[in-house]
């Protein structure tokens, strides 16, 4: 029913992901191998950038003629790449619909991905059959904890999220800030939905039962978007009598690899997306179900460790990545990932940090922004939506002045500052 309604195919996508991993390990190995070969087939022949790229680095025969060994000899891409050759990415003969999906900003900057109804549906399936694995369906409440502000103020916006959410038996909350009497009204409208699955950033969900006794159940809980602590998934546990699911996934490919029942890694969803580990742990992927704007050996800024095949999954421990954390400030409960969320919509921003005492105190917001003019207007717009003055702690830096934390070699999005 709910692919007639939205005009969508995700079933039948769900049910040929249910079958790939019904083979054995050597036979998905086989079909992984070619969809490779069609995804660097397609980039070569339909994508202005990964056309150029074979030509100026002389390495056609590596689109045309792929073996996977030779994949290691394309170079790099990140999120850089998306921003200087963004034309360039998309197939420029596609007449379709495209919707475009922002990436959170929390490793370097805010892009957009573009995406056709069949990629879309695609990374749909690949959720459904995650959760499905746990034995929610559709017919199961899901709520999302959004941070997204953006779509609060457009109509037409809303009402398509509405249809969605009500085909999808999902809803939103919106979080703006975690004083007590907004987080009674979010975990009193959890408790109405009688929620089966909880979805949002740890960050978030902590922020919920900080100040909170009065407990009760919701089955599942979902995280992502970040990097789950353990002490965050015994408090959450704890205070929903729940099993705390965690996920990796970004924007640029959806679920990248997903927690299964009874495991404590993570296990790739190779499917959908091809990983190779860097030396330096860097988490690098290629998407295999996005032929519009595809991405090869996109370097995602997430770290991990590679762990043992289990069940024909190949597993990942994260071991850092993108985080954000609650802050006092005058009085006021706020999660940094929402004053990100509001700083990224400023035209120019690069990127930022943001630099907290030991006890979750503001020490500044630095910004790296490409218009120095526009630091007035980046404070307002905190200061507006916060309701307090935390944007005057914003200042313009470069990333040079960015800090590392604790015995971290690379910028975090949060960092202490003693």
């Amino acid at each position: 029913m709910s692919d007639k309604v939205s005009k969508r195919n995700i079933l039948s996508k769900f049910k040929q992901i249910g079958d790939f991993y019904l083979k054995s390990f050597e036979e998905r190995k086989d079909i992984i191998s070619k969809k490779l070969s069609f995804t660097l087939k397609n980039a070569y022949e339909n994508i202005p950038y990964f056309y150029n790229l074979a030509e100026d680095n002389k390495i056609n025969d590596l689109f045309l003629n792929f073996k996977i060994e030779n994949l290691k000899d394309i170079p790099f891409m990140d999120k850089d790449t998306l921003r200087k050759s963004r034309k360039f990415l998309l197939r420029p003969d596609y007449t379709k619909k495209i919707q475009y999906c922002y990436t959170n900003g929390s490793t370097g900057g805010r892009v957009s991905i573009a995406y056709d109804q069949d990629s879309i549906d695609w990374s749909s399936a690949v959720m459904l059959f995650c959760r499905n694995l746990y034995g929610h369906k559709l017919i199961n409440k899901e709520v999302h904890l959004a941070t997204d502000t953006r779509s609060i103020g457009n109509k037409a916006e809303r009402l398509g999220q509405f249809s969605k959410e009500l085909v999808n038996n999902r809803s939103n909350i919106f979080i703006k800030d975690f004083k007590s009497e907004s987080t009674f009204d979010y975990l009193n409208q959890l408790r109405l939905h009688r929620t089966n699955l909880l979805h949002g950033m740890p960050s978030q969900i902590s922020g919920l039962i900080n100040e909170s006794s009065d407990k009760f159940r919701i089955p599942l809980i979902e995280t992502s978007g970040e990097f789950l602590r353990e002490e965050q998934r015994v408090n959450i546990e704890k205070f929903f009598s729940a099993r705390v699911i965690d996920r990796y996934g970004l924007a640029e490919s959806g679920i990248v690899a997903y927690q299964m029942p009874k495991q404590e890694n993570l296990s790739i969803i190779d499917f959908h997306t091809f990983v190779e580990i860097a030396d330096n742990g860097e988490i690098v992927i290629t998407n295999l179900n996005n032929h519009i704007m595809p991405l090869i050996r996109y370097r995602t800024g997430d770290y991990c460790e590679r762990k043992r095949t289990v069940n024909g999954f190949e597993q990942i421990k994260m071991k850092s990545g993108r985080e954000h954390t609650l802050i006092n400030f005058e009085g006021t409960n706020l999660n940094t990932a929402t004053i990100e969320d509001l700083i990224f919509q400023t035209d120019g921003v690069k990127d930022l940090q943001f630099q907290i005492t030991n006890n979750k105190k503001i020490s500044k917001i630095l910004v790296e922004n490409e218009n120095l003019k526009s630091l007035d207007e980046i404070r307002q717009r905190v200061n507006q939506y916060t309701k307090t003055t935390i944007g005057e702690n914003i200042i313009i830096a470069k990333k040079s002045d960015f800090k590392f934390s604790g015995t971290q070699s690379k910028q975090l999005r949060v960092v202490i500052d003693i």
